[in-house]
């Protein structure tokens, strides 16, 4: 069994804060931060990052800084394949939370937090480390330990993950077939490097118009009268930033534009954040239109 990870708690509210530390404790996880703003978030993981730890991220969806996905962005440049559960007392239906998920989360927990959630969502963490971190004996071994880490995978991702040759892991799945161990599904089509070919790609957002990754997601008003367009909390007591008039009917005096973006470094507001690649392999950045598509079978554990 492995020594359990470090836990990282971003969360602006005390108390969940300490409900959360002194429950996790009662797990067994010993080392465990909390800070209570975005940048310390990230900060910190970065921290704990170079000193050789992976700490699971506990990270609350509304923090005063910084929105959830541009915490996961900061998070995500640092280690892509660091584990984020969310905290959020949103519906599951917000698209906000969609593209979070979309984005890399592990999963969202619901507020006001069910602990026998919150556990069930650690060993399940745990159980998935422990596949990991196994050592294989033979190759037969790897391909079986890459099957159980997910719950399909494609031929051409097994290749690469389990550095077999084409032909050697064609012979073992064929075996595990021939057990009933494994199932073939539908063709899996897949994104590729375009600099060294590995399939172990993230997807990359940041503004269109400088490129930074420092920008939040909200609601934008647009008052007809003299055209400004800010953001909603701009609008103090119902009044305009620009002409300070007070805006009293939608649709007459003002709109509201939904799920805008608005980028802290630059100023710009968009409705759909630069979308691009990276790869984890070898660090390179690319569009998707000039990403290489590789299709292979796909499989899965059988249901014995």
């Amino acid at each position: 069994m492995h020594d359990k990870n470090d836990v990282l708690i971003i969360e602006d509210s005390v108390a969940t804060t300490l409900l959360l530390r002194d429950f996790l404790k009662k797990l067994g996880y010993e080392n465990i931060k909390t800070c209570d703003t975005g940048r310390a978030g990230i900060q910190l993981f970065s921290d704990l990052e170079s000193a050789g730890k992976q700490p699971i991220v506990l990270l609350d969806f509304h923090l005063p800084d910084m929105n959830a996905n541009e915490i996961m962005t900061g998070i995500f440049n640092i280690r892509p394949s660091a584990k984020i559960i969310l905290e959020t007392a949103d519906s599951k239906s917000d698209e906000q939370i969609k593209n979070a998920l979309r984005g890399g989360a592990y999963l969202y927990i619901e507020k006001p937090i069910r602990f026998d959630n919150l556990k069930n969502v650690f060993e399940t963490l745990e159980k998935e480390k422990d596949i990991l971190e196994e050592k294989p004996s033979d190759d037969l071994e790897k391909i079986m330990l890459h099957l159980k880490s997910s719950p399909r995978i494609s031929f051409a991702r097994l290749v690469e993950y389990s550095e077999l040759s084409g032909d050697l892991a064609k012979k073992y799945l064929s075996q595990l077939e021939n057990e009933k161990k494994i199932t073939k599904i539908t063709d899996m089509k897949e994104v590729s490097c375009i600099q060294c070919d590995s399939m172990r790609i993230l997807p990359n957002f940041s503004c269109p118009a400088c490129n930074g990754t420092n920008f939040v997601q909200g609601k934008l008003i647009e008052h007809f009268k003299c055209g400004n367009v800010s953001v909603e909390n701009s609008y103090k007591e119902n009044k305009c930033p620009k002409c300070h008039k007070e805006i009293k009917i939608l649709g007459v005096d003002y709109k509201i534009m939904d799920n805008y973006y608005i980028c802290n470094d630059c100023g710009d507001k968009f409705s759909d954040p630069s979308h691009d690649l990276l790869c984890i392999k070898c660090n390179n950045r690319f569009p998707l239109e000039k990403a290489k598509w590789v299709t292979s079978v796909g499989y899965q554990l059988s249901d014995l």
